[in-house]
């Protein structure tokens, strides 16, 4: 009898547990365009990026290129409730980093961040639009607060299922 108690308790804990993982916030929502399995045009077989819920409701990316190692990296994307706003982190195969912040904006993430060093300002912002089953994404730079430059501009597609 007890041992049946104890395996309803148990069983209905583990509900009660699994659901909050995958509770997300609406603001949280909001990011989950993003995941799933991506590659670009013409690098098919050699760049993927996978995305994916980690603990926290927070969305990890990890890329990996057989190419480019520089393009190989690991990405964060979460929302601060108490900044009201998103916060992009990415950890980057060359040994850099660089944090964004950022709002929806109508029908498309916008994030921005900047870097001063002693010798010049560089500021990014980064758009990506989720567009049917694909992201559109677009990264412009400005330095010394001079007029934006396109640095890249490509669409994720879902990688081949194999």
């Amino acid at each position: 009898m007890y041992r049946s108690i104890l395996c309803i308790i148990l069983f209905q804990l583990a509900l009660a547990c699994y659901g909050q993982v995958n509770q997300l916030t609406d603001e949280q929502d909001k990011l989950s365009f993003i995941k799933g399995k991506w590659t670009v045009d013409g690098s098919e077989t050699t760049y993927i990026e996978i995305c994916d819920w980690i603990q926290g409701n927070h969305l990890e990316c990890v890329a990996n290129s057989t190419v480019e190692k520089t393009d190989n990296s690991i990405s964060y994307f979460t929302y601060s409730p108490s900044e009201k706003v998103y916060i992009y982190y990415g950890l980057y195969g060359g040994g850099s980093s660089r944090t964004l912040r950022g709002h929806w904006v109508n029908d498309r993430f916008i994030f921005e961040g900047k870097r001063e060093t002693a010798d010049r300002t560089v500021r990014w912002r980064v758009t990506m639009k989720p567009n049917a089953d694909k992201i559109d994404f677009l990264e412009e730079h400005s330095i010394n607060n001079g007029d934006w430059k396109e640095a890249a501009r490509f669409q994720y597609k879902p990688a081949e299922k194999k």
